[in-house]
């Protein structure tokens, strides 16, 4: 198994909705270790692991690099689920509103 990088940890996080807080009173690892972890500090991979591990079992599933393609995510918790982030809201369209009108070289306009 690859330790994913701090960045996608922290989206995998994000993903769940969970807050610092939450991680570390779900996955009993304190939110100054989180914020370590997530920062990118080196000398932490037992905690790296151990959050990796708490996510996998939350549904996340870590996609590893593989030829030109960097690290990706797979939320399970959203499998069945109408993808919102894909449809785009049809916009009503608007009145187009009117032009204001031009002014000339040399010609007053009333205020």
């Amino acid at each position: 198994m690859l330790i994913a990088p701090p960045e996608i940890l922290k989206v995998a996080r994000e993903f769940l909705g969970l807050s610092q807080d939450q991680v570390e009173k779900h996955a009993g690892i304190s939110r100054a270790t989180i914020q370590r972890v997530e920062r990118g500090v080196r000398d932490l991979p037992q905690y790296v692991l151990l959050l990796q591990h708490f996510y996998e079992k939350s549904g996340i599933e870590f996609v590893a690099p593989s030829g030109k393609r960097g690290w990706g995510l797979y939320n399970h918790n959203t499998t069945g689920k109408p993808l919102r982030l894909n449809k785009v809201a049809r916009r009503t369209q608007r009145p187009a509103e009117p032009k204001p009108p031009s002014r000339k070289k040399g010609v007053d306009v009333p205020a």
